[in-house]
């Protein structure tokens, strides 16, 4: 099976710039909302792929990672929107494969390392 992490960077500074243009006047709020509501929504969601997948709910899996490869790209969290995609891939057909449980528990992992950076993103400068 091919890495699903590959060469992407941990974290692209780029998506964060592209956010802030966006934003215009607002930015360093919108960015720190954003990075809080991220960190929320996807503490929830680790819990309901774990459930998804110990109710063999594949559909629901599939679901969560495709919403968490979105946003973790639009923050720049390459590496687990890269995961995210390949668990998304891997369960979209409705069912596991043998490399289900490690990507789940890669996308985990992955979220566990972005959290300092969720937390610096979150804190606007004063």
């Amino acid at each position: 099976m091919m890495d699903p992490k590959g060469e992407a960077p941990h974290f692209d500074p780029a998506a964060i710039e592209t956010l802030r243009k966006v934003a215009g006047d607002q930015a360093s709020t919108f960015v720190a909302e954003l990075a809080g509501l991220f960190f929320d929504e996807t503490t929830k969601a680790l819990l309901d792929l774990r459930s998804g997948c110990d109710h063999d709910d594949w559909r629901t899996v599939s679901r969560l990672a495709h919403s968490l490869k979105s946003s973790s790209a639009t923050l720049g969290l390459m590496r687990l929107s890269r995961v995210s995609r390949a668990l998304e891939l891997d369960t979209q057909t409705g069912a596991s494969s043998p490399e289900t449980e490690s990507l789940v528990a890669e996308v985990a992992d992955e979220f566990k390392q972005a959290i300092p950076i969720l937390k610096r993103l979150s804190d606007p400068p004063a």
